[in-house]
């Protein structure tokens, strides 16, 4: 396949990784303390990885998608330094965290 044509489906060195994850607020967490760990989840985890994220959050739980601010670029320890961070955190508790999957063409 032609190097345009890998670019435009996004495959061989184009190819763009993401990872899944969720995780629950322990307890009952009000307005500002979720503000203040949201604040910090970003800064400390997503930005200081080179990470961007998207995803559902709700007053109890999070669904997020996290790729490498260059898709392509997107690394295993970057999906491990978030799952240590999340697991450092005693605020919250993680419910599923997936493997790196391809983000055109997995469910990701």
């Amino acid at each position: 396949m032609k190097k345009r044509l890998r670019k435009k489906y996004r495959v061989g060195e184009f190819k763009e990784l993401c990872f899944e994850f969720s995780f629950d607020y322990k307890g009952d967490v009000a307005a500002p303390e979720c503000e203040q760990f949201l604040h910090a989840f970003v800064e400390e985890c997503i930005e200081a990885n080179g990470l961007d994220c998207e995803g559902n959050i709700t007053d109890d739980s999070c669904n997020i998608i996290a790729k490498a601010v260059d898709p392509t670029q997107t690394s295993e320890a970057q999906r491990q330094a978030v799952k240590s961070w999340l697991e450092a955190r005693s605020d919250v508790e993680l419910k599923s965290f997936g493997e790196l999957q391809d983000a055109w063409y997995a469910s990701c």
